[in-house]
């Protein structure tokens, strides 16, 4: 069977949809009358802000430069939809941050709809990276230089950002894919550190999907 070279976009940007989905859903059926539910809504913003921001530092620090020089004006259309993008996260940052429970209905209307804006625009963004600019990073890379910079990229990563992203990326994979993304970390992180991803990646699945993902990690241990 065929398989797909490797992909700098997949997981983050399968995590991004995940997360994307969970905030659009929360802010148009939260109780607005209730502090915690207000909260909740603020808190997980801020997570996908956070995401955003850490992404698009990975995008143009080290994927886009080096195919810029690679591929001269492949990646300006990018780079300047990267700064407008980064324009709509301060507004909605600026939005969430001044709702409170028992703000006027309206703040939480335009708060939603401005957030369902950006979804469907980040959601052709990120289209476009995996049509056009994947494309392109298939074309100029050898396997050899993917897992090179796929390395790069993981050990830029703190222990935090790793707990932070895999809770949102994993229940976002398929089975084949979750085991890819945690089996070298199986390997080789310290047990306590892998535990704790866990237990952040057990509060956003099924207790069936997250079972059939421990069994898998099992059976990889001993094959």
């Amino acid at each position: 069977m065929e398989t797909l070279r490797l992909n700098p976009y997949l997981l983050p940007h399968k995590g991004l949809r995940y997360v994307l989905g969970k905030v659009t859903i929360l802010a148009g059926n939260l109780d607005q009358s209730k502090h915690e539910e207000v909260d909740k809504l603020k808190a997980l913003s801020q997570e996908l802000f956070y995401l955003l921001e850490t992404h698009a530092h990975v995008e143009d620090e080290m994927i886009l430069p080096d195919l810029e020089k690679r591929c001269p004006g492949s990646t300006e259309e990018n780079q300047e939809e990267h700064e407008y993008l980064e324009g709509l996260v301060n507004t909605l940052e600026q939005q969430v941050n001044e709702l409170q429970a028992g703000s006027p209905p309206v703040k939480f209307f335009d708060y939603f709809l401005d957030l369902s804006e950006f979804h469907s625009k980040y959601l052709a963004h990120m289209i476009y990276e995996e049509r056009k600019i994947l494309g392109l990073i298939w074309n100029f890379y050898s396997d050899e230089e993917l897992m090179e910079q796929h390395h790069s990229i993981v050990s830029s990563f703190s222990p935090e950002k790793i707990l932070r992203w895999f809770r949102y990326i994993i229940p976002a994979l398929d089975p084949s894919e979750r085991l890819m993304a945690l089996g070298g970390l199986k390997a080789n992180a310290p047990k306590e550190f892998f535990n704790q991803l866990m237990e952040n990646i057990q509060s956003e699945m099924s207790e069936r999907d997250f079972f059939a993902l421990i069994d898998s990690l099992e059976e990889k241990s001993f094959a």
